[in-house]
C-alpha cells in the first residue's frame, strides 16, 4: 500500500485492497493476525498534504484477559490520516517544537505514501485491553486452576478475602 504521490490523480484515488497479514508484523502470542487485511477508501492530494479517508477490516485471533483462552477477534473501523512531506532535516542537537496538530500526521518521505504503518497502528488501538471471549466469562480458578467456564472447581477458598488484604477489608465494613 504505498503510493506515488504524483499519481493521485486530482480528483483522487478510490481503492480497495486486501493486504496480506505478514506486510503488518501482528504477531504476537496474545494477538495475531489471522487473515488479509481488507482496506477500502480514497487518497486524495492538496498540493504536497495527501488525506486517506477509508475503513479497514481485520481477523484477529486475541487471548481472553479472563481465562487465557484464544478467540477470533474482528477489528472493523473507519480511519483518517492526513500525510504530509518531511521537512528540511534540522542540525544536531536544534530544539524542535512539537504542535499538538503533529501528533495527527503521519510523515511521508520521496514523494511516497506508505499506509502500512497507520493501518497497522489503527488496528492495534481499536484492539480492547480487556479482551473477554464472552460477556459472562468466570476465568481461572486463583485455587487450583481450573477454566471456570468448562470446568466449575470445588475449592473452598472460592470468594474468601487474601489475609493481605483483611485490613482494607475491616476498613470497607467501617465506613459503611
Amino acid at each position: 500500500m504505498i503510493f506515488e504521490i504524483e499519481e493521485i490523480p486530482e480528483g483522487g484515488l478510490n481503492f480497495d485492497v486486501l493486504v496480506g497479514k505478514d506486510h503488518f508484523e501482528i504477531d504476537q502470542s496474545d494477538c495475531a493476525l489471522t487473515d488479509a487485511v481488507k482496506v477500502r477508501g480514497k487518497l486524495t492530494r492538496i498540493e504536497r498534504e495527501v488525506c486517506f479517508s477509508g475503513d479497514l477490516e481485520a481477523p484477529l485471533l486475541v487471548t481472553c484477559t479472563r481465562c487465557l483462552k484464544l478467540f477470533p477477534l474482528q477489528v472493523k473501523n473507519i480511519v483518517r490520516i492526513h500525510f504530509v512531506p518531511r521537512e528540511k532535516k534540522s542540525s544536531p542537537g536544534s530544539e524542535v517544537e512539537i504542535k499538538e496538530t503533529d501528533i495527527e500526521q503521519e510523515i511521508y518521505e520521496e514523494n511516497r505514501v506508505d499506509l502500512h504503518g497507520p493501518i497497522r497502528d489503527q488496528i492495534l488501538l481499536d484492539v480492547p485491553l480487556i479482551r473477554l471471549c464472552q460477556d459472562d466469562c468466570k476465568g481461572i480458578c486463583p485455587e487450583c486452576g481450573n477454566d471456570r467456564n468448562s470446568d466449575p472447581c470445588g475449592c473452598e477458598n472460592d470468594g474468601q478475602i487474601d489475609p493481605r488484604f483483611a485490613v482494607l477489608q475491616k476498613l470497607k465494613e467501617k465506613m459503611k
